[in-house]
């Protein structure tokens, strides 16, 4: 029994296609590790570009982003896009990932074979701060002032020293 479980453990980890990530930072950190590999992504969505049978998705996971391309059916499924009034979808990709995809140039990239939507976007409430305007209020009436007072100095040193000499 314990060499099955041995040999099984073994082929678990030397096994082709096997790779998972836990996030976007192991990914990019050991790209290495699972280049050509199976791995299991999920983040944020913060971008969507739709091609003809395709679309590239831009996935962020805690500041780290990676671009995934999957079928235009599934990138359809994204219903809110990440931006500053707005959380995007969370979605859990499983494809294979490259580090430098001979297909695209050279670009880090996962191709997806599984696109799921878990959580879907939401908008974000950012209230203003009163303090913040009343700041900027403060700060336009200051660079009025010194731009008038600027321009007063000039006026008065042209009266003393006339063109070209000031």
């Amino acid at each position: 029994m314990k060499k099955i479980v041995l040999l099984l453990t073994i082929f678990l980890l030397l096994a082709p296609g096997l790779a998972s990530a836990e996030s976007g930072r192991e990914l990019l950190e050991n790209s290495a590790r699972f280049n050509d590999n199976q791995v299991t992504f999920s983040g944020e969505v913060i971008g969507v570009l739709p091609r003809v049978d395709f679309a590239w998705v831009n996935i962020s996971d805690n500041g780290y982003v990676i671009g995934v391309l999957c079928r235009a059916s599934d990138a359809k499924k994204v219903s809110v896009i990440g931006d500053y009034k707005h959380v995007g979808d969370t979605v859990q990709v499983i494809g294979i990932f490259h580090m430098a995809c001979p297909e695209h140039g050279g670009d880090l990239d996962i191709h997806a074979d599984n696109f799921t939507v878990l959580v879907a976007g939401e908008e974000v409430d950012r209230p203003v701060s009163i303090p913040l305007v009343a700041l900027s209020a403060v700060l336009i009436a200051v660079a009025i002032f010194v731009t008038f007072y600027l321009w007063r100095v000039r006026k008065e040193r042209e009266k003393i020293l006339p063109w070209p000499f000031h």
